[in-house]
């Protein structure tokens, strides 16, 4: 099996071995009775019926609104990853390392004889990300099969794979095997370049920016914003500095978007500030579809009947725009 597993795939590349991986070990020693908290996943997956779950990061309930599990975007840290500092602070520092944005993240663990079945991850959630494992404990090496391909991974080591091709898992040891899962979304590139590897775009000067010019176009103000979003999201640390300038800290936690179009507009009146802010929102979901990049939201708006016709959708019909009538 050695000499497969090494060979060149197209499924599987190694991003990393050699990781720390005992202060996670430690962690899931200190609370070994948390396997047993949360077991939907075993009994709502039926792939999945022979593993055990520890999430991390899941999808926020609050923003399924009729969509399918599997369409859900939003993520947050559960309850559980409260017990798990130095795991989520690994989790952490992998999105920062590899370059994207925290989506979905688990310690899955397979028992000695346990199997996951054969399955394809399908939806727009998985569509838009990145599937790793990081192998926490393997006695003898975690068995991964995806296409036509078969791996056999080791504690420490980190691996990408296509899990939007039909992949399976087997345990064949006597012991059990712990993988660290988690999804990342790729991070935006700007207007289709690559981005700057030695800084984020700092939110402080794209704002001071965008309020110092007059866009041709409402569409055009909309495309800057939504870059300005973009930009905190990379650097939410300095996006803080600028909300405590303008005392709007408590604020922004509830209406992010409301917040930003009160900064980027502050002339316009309350209607126009509501349009932009779901013109917004409905362009960042573009963006997480993979319907459009940067570089085309204002001329998808334009193409979506502009400002005040997303706006109109936006709030009547947020689902059917998104995603069609069923």
């Amino acid at each position: 099996r050695s000499s497969m597993e090494r060979a060149p795939v197209k499924y599987f590349k190694l991003h990393r071995n050699g990781l720390d991986i005992q202060p996670v070990l430690s962690e899931i020693s200190a609370h070994d009775a948390v396997w047993a908290e949360q077991t939907g996943r075993q009994s709502r997956v039926r792939v999945q019926a022979e593993t055990h779950g520890i999430p991390l990061r899941g999808l926020r309930r609050t923003k399924i609104m009729g969509r399918r599990r599997r369409d859900v975007h939003e993520t947050r840290y559960t309850s559980l990853s409260r017990r798990f500092p130095e795991t989520t602070a690994l989790l952490q520092q992998l999105a920062v390392e590899i370059g994207g944005q925290l989506g979905r993240a688990k310690l899955a663990r397979l028992p000695p004889g346990g199997h996951v079945m054969p399955h394809v991850d399908r939806g727009a959630y998985y569509e838009a990300r990145d599937r790793y494992h990081l192998v926490i404990a393997s006695h003898s090496g975690s068995i991964m099969r995806a296409g036509d391909e078969e791996v056999w991974m080791r504690a420490g080591e980190l691996w990408w794979f296509d899990n939007k091709a039909p992949h399976a898992a087997s345990n064949d040891s006597a012991h059990h095997r712990i993988h660290l899962i988690f999804d990342l979304e790729p991070d935006v590139t700007w207007f289709n370049e690559p981005t700057d590897e030695q800084s984020a775009p700092d939110p402080k000067q794209l704002l001071d920016l965008a309020r110092s010019e007059t866009p041709s176009s409402a569409t055009d103000a909309v495309a800057a914003a939504v870059r300005l979003y973009l930009a905190i999201r990379r650097n939410p640390l300095r996006w803080q500095d600028v909300l405590r300038e303008h005392n709007l800290v408590e604020c922004a936690e509830k209406k992010p978007l409301a917040v930003l179009t009160q900064l980027l507009w502050p002339d316009l009146d309350s209607q126009w500030q509501r349009r932009r802010a779901s013109a917004i929102a409905w362009s960042l979901a573009q963006l997480d579809l993979r319907r459009i990049d940067v570089a085309q939201v204002s001329f998808a708006l334009n193409a979506a009947g502009g400002v005040r016709e997303v706006h109109r959708c936006w709030r009547s019909a947020k689902e059917e725009t998104l995603y069609g009538a069923d």
